[in-house]
């Protein structure tokens, strides 16, 4: 029971890191498009830089990781609703894609096209934020069909995912290079 509670608290943090990092970014897109008179092709090239970083994040939590293939071995009940997170993570790339595709043109073609860009990065927003809405259903169905010994396994691996991220962050503070 201990174990559950332990993962559940781990993917509750994860959910809060993960929807302040995207308020973060939405208030940089926000940023971008007040300021359209000034942007700056730096500016809107950071902003892009940091959805991808975002989106590698997101792709690397402890639910894409660990809690969707327990699911995913444990009950066909969450099938249409890992399919619904799917879809919303491809939507999220096929977007992103074309915001990197787009953004040397929008800086060349003025503010009509970099509004449209900021729109394209506000859609992806949203659509990860859907995901993150979606994931909090995901955690009540996988509270109630991951087996204890999973679960012990799930926080497990989630003391030992934590301990690597440790690890690589002295050695990026040392100066060490990562492996």
């Amino acid at each position: 029971m201990l174990t559950t509670t332990y993962s559940l608290i781990a993917l509750s943090v994860e959910q809060k890191n993960a929807r302040g990092s995207l308020s973060a970014l939405r208030q940089c897109i926000k940023s971008s498009v007040d300021n359209l008179d000034e942007s700056d092709p730096v500016a809107l090239e950071s902003a892009v830089d940091k959805l991808s970083q975002f989106d590698q994040y997101c792709h690397e939590r402890k639910v894409e990781i660990y809690v969707i293939p327990a699911i995913k071995k444990a009950t066909r009940e969450a099938d249409s609703l890992l399919a619904e997170l799917e879809q919303l993570s491809l939507a999220s790339v096929n977007i992103l894609r074309s915001v990197r595709d787009g953004l040397r043109s929008a800086c060349e073609q003025g503010a009509a096209k970099i509004e449209e860009l900021c729109s394209s990065m506000e859609r992806y927003c949203n659509n990860l934020y859907q995901r993150l809405v979606k994931e909090e259903e995901l955690f009540r169905i996988a509270q109630r069909v991951i087996s204890i010994d999973e679960w012990f396994a799930i926080a497990a691996d989630f003391l030992s995912y934590d301990a690597e991220i440790d690890r690589r962050k002295r050695h990026v503070r040392t100066g060490h290079a990562t492996a």
